[in-house]
């Protein structure tokens, strides 16, 4: 029988749990858990700050448990982490405790939230932020029962680069890292496309320069593996960034008969697991030499995605963390292409500190999409799943999708089960969608609330000079002052999830449910400043500002007022509407 997972000590934040009643219980994986919320106090070295973390715990872990740390990106927070990355889930079926640390407030001239990777006090062992991100892994040790050989590290963009800082900094302390778009150790901020264009331009040390810097910060000889994880299309931070860590990764760990990528290659295989798409992704593994058996140096996950995401907050740079099928649509971040989260936990898995691979439950894949939908009166097939265990390796899947009926609309279920030689099993769930083609896709809901409650429930967000102003989440128009909680204002929802300030022609009977019939969009203008514009994709900075789209010189200083007016869908001049 395994052990139940307990905390160590009630740390701040924590309420009293109820376990003693679960103790004479076999462990299982549930799909729930617990979210502590903590804060780190400032400690006495060098640039430390106080810092906000969250703490996922799903519900009867073993114990220990591995730890999975992620760092959100620019203008991200770690509740976009929490909410949208999939990684909640996936501590659910995996079972390890997901960390997500806020930076909190930060230092010098940055985008929004943006962990410091490119200053010099930031990136070096007993300092700055990746001090901090290490002092709260220790933290959260001293209040859970943790492996210490199974710390693990991720993160996306600015998260993704001060991952790479982390896995140098301290190799000693990490048992592997994955970065996803990430940036080399050692990079200054002009590795970053600020430009707003597609292709990108950024400007990279060289891989020497890189390995010299991180052998002048290596003080241990632990070879930490690391994955990059990138979309080749990714105007933000241009792939040249994901193939300076590997080479850079080979050369310094790599023994001297693979220390360059031919030399190390082991492997290229499609990614996998993935939703609705792959993307033609490549997952490719190098070692570090030849006795490494499942153990790789460095693995890279390369897809050709969008340049486009759903949420309209997003700039449409192919910059992203893709969730899957348990992910959202969130603030640069997908749920379709490979599932960042299954294939991460995948590669964590396999490079404990030590080698060792933990006794545990077996961990069942879905083969295909989860949620799957399927048109009225098609055949479904179930494509089915696989199973495997630490200690029986593949097991047999069980699957059962006896209730799914393709001749009505609705939500129906296939459930999967194994159970390993120890008589422990595993349960997961597929949700079958079926839909009728053509049935309209807007709800045409309408919400009477004012601009702070639209606020709360989703339909709208705060944006603008302070986030003063209330903006519709499905076109963005301004909408009143986001602390207003006296007027009321009607919003119109779309598909589901988007609210517009005006009813959807596909509603209203005026215009053709998205197939370009009807007038075209109306003009729309905002007055603000060129910062944010810039924040909200209707402006880019390039030696000045420039209208997105239109190119229209707004001027150099980020604090004026410009108008700027949306003539089409996307494009961008300077000027008001007429």
């Amino acid at each position: 029988m395994k052990q139940i997972f307990l905390p160590l000590q009630s740390g701040a934040g924590l309420s009293v749990l109820l376990l003693a009643a679960l103790l004479i219980l076999p462990v299982m994986p549930t799909t729930a858990g617990q979210t502590y919320s903590y804060s780190q106090p400032q400690q006495s070295y060098n640039q430390s700050r106080t810092r906000n973390y969250k703490v996922y715990v799903p519900d009867n872990l073993t114990s220990p448990a591995p730890m999975v740390m992620a760092l959100h990106g620019c203008k991200q927070t770690n509740d976009d982490v929490l909410n949208d990355w999939g990684l909640t889930a996936a501590a659910d079926t995996y079972g390890f405790i997901l960390v997500a640390p806020f930076i909190t407030s930060y230092d010098g001239m940055r985008n929004e939230n943006c962990w410091g990777f490119w200053f010099d006090h930031h990136r070096h062992e007993g300092a700055g932020e990746t001090e901090d991100l290490h002092q709260i892994g220790v933290q959260v040790e001293a209040d859970y029962n943790i492996d210490p050989n199974r710390r693990f590290i991720t993160g996306l963009s600015s998260g993704g680069a001060m991952t790479a800082v982390a896995a140098i900094t301290h190799n000693e302390y990490w048992a592997a890292a994955a970065a996803a778009a990430g940036l080399p150790y050692g990079e200054d901020a002009a590795s970053v496309s600020l430009s707003g264009q597609c292709p990108g331009s950024a400007s990279f040390h060289s891989v020497s320069q890189v390995v010299s810097d991180m052998q002048g910060e290596l003080d241990d000889s632990y070879p930490i593996p690391m994955m990059l994880l990138h979309n080749e299309n990714d105007c933000t931070v241009l792939k040249e960034a994901a193939d300076n860590i590997r080479d850079a990764h080979l050369q310094v760990f790599g023994a001297t008969a693979y220390d360059t990528p031919a030399e190390a290659q082991a492997s290229s295989t499609a990614c996998g697991p993935y939703y609705q798409n792959n993307y033609s992704c490549e997952h490719v593994r190098y070692t570090e030499d030849a006795t490494m058996g499942t153990r790789s140096l460095v693995e890279t996950v390369y897809l050709d995605g969008p340049l486009s995401t759903p949420n309209t907050q997003d700039t449409n740079h192919g910059h992203y963390w893709v969730g899957g099928s348990n992910g959202n649509n969130g603030k640069w971040s997908v749920k379709v292409g490979p599932s960042y989260p299954d294939i991460i936990w995948n590669f964590f898995d396999r490079h404990s500190r030590d080698g060792s691979q933990p006794e545990g439950f077996p961990v069942i894949t879905l083969i295909g999409n989860n949620p799957m939908n399927v048109a009225i009166n098609s055949t479904f097939t179930d494509p089915g799943a696989t199973a495997n265990d630490a200690e029986d390796g593949s097991i047999t899947v069980t699957g059962d999708c006896s209730n799914v009926d393709t001749s009505t609309v609705g939500s129906y279920t296939c459930m999967y089960s194994a159970t390993d030689s120890d008589t422990n099993t595993t349960t997961r769930q597929r949700d079958v969608l079926v839909y009728d083609p053509n049935a309209p896709t807007e709800t045409c809901e309408q919400a009477i609330s004012s601009p702070s409650a639209h606020i709360s429930a989703g339909r709208a967000y705060a944006g603008g000079a302070y986030n003063y102003r209330t903006f519709a989440s499905g076109d963005d128009v301004d909408i009143g002052a986001s602390y207003d909680t006296w007027s009321n204002v009607t919003l119109y929802e779309g598909d589901p999830g988007l609210w517009y300030s005006a009813e959807p022609a596909a509603c209203s009977g005026s215009g053709g449910g998205g197939d370009g019939g009807g007038e075209p969009a109306a003009c729309q203008d905002w007055n603000d400043t060129n910062l944010n514009h810039d924040n909200a994709g209707r402006a880019y900075y390039a030696g000045g500002y420039y209208s997105t789209g239109g190119n229209d010189y707004l001027g150099s200083v980020s604090g004026i007022y410009t108008w700027v007016k949306e003539t089409q869908d996307g494009i961008f001049e300077a000027g008001q509407c007429d």
